[in-house]
């Protein structure tokens, strides 16, 4: 944006100099200068609210896919945390900052000991990767829920309920926020992505109920 606006200066300063009185190409950069500093601001907020929506969207498709990969080979699924997810060899991360990445897979040959571990020499099936946000812009994907928080995955059985091997449930909300906060005034701008105790998904801009970035 910037840039485009500079450009346009300088090709009416090009295109005009000799029409141009120094009185007239001075108020032509404070005009566009005016423009720049007014517009910036607004195309920031636009790409940001862009990279939300992106990441909600990501997100949901990958608990969607590892529910239906569950449902369909009959096997528990899972999505954890990754900060390699589109290596040649991803693995889970241990973490509860999901902006890094994540990774959905088939848990195939899954124990209570490796529970939601993937491992592809070991017939786990990748379902879905993406290898997470850039940091620098702040955002961040958290969950409300003491269970995901606990192991840094969601578990889907093999009826395509979240639980975890031992059986507890798994529902619970992620919330995805960037530098600017929840709120601006009586905008929402952070989304809130609520896993049910059935499985199903949901997103919420409702500020009530997403209560605070994570």
């Amino acid at each position: 944006m910037h840039d485009f606006l500079i450009n346009i200066v300088l090709n009416i300063t090009m295109k005009n100099i000799s029409g141009f009185t120094l009185i007239e190409l001075m108020a032509t950069i404070v005009v566009m200068g005016f423009l720049i500093a007014v517009g910036l601001p607004g195309f920031q907020d636009f790409m940001k609210a862009g990279q939300i929506t992106t990441v909600n969207n990501e997100f949901v498709s990958a608990v969607q896919v590892a529910r239906s990969g569950a449902i369909q080979l009959a096997e528990p699924a899972c999505v954890c945390s990754s900060s390699n997810a589109e290596s040649p060899t991803p693995s889970c991360s241990g973490s509860d900052s999901w902006e890094d990445g994540w990774i959905s897979f088939v848990d195939v040959n899954t124990a209570s000991a490796t529970d939601c571990v993937y491992d592809a020499s070991d017939d786990d099936v990748l379902l879905k990767a993406w290898n997470g946000v850039n940091t620098t812009v702040g955002m961040t994907v958290r969950s409300n829920s003491p269970t995901i928080n606990a192991s840094d995955f969601i578990r889907f059985n093999s009826r395509g309920i979240p639980a975890s091997a031992q059986g507890v449930s798994m529902q619970g909300m992620f919330v995805i926020c960037d530098d600017r906060g929840l709120t601006v005034g009586a905008e929402v701008l952070g989304r809130g992505v609520i896993l049910s105790a059935s499985g199903s998904l949901r997103t919420t801009k409702d500020a009530a109920i997403i209560g605070a970035c994570l």
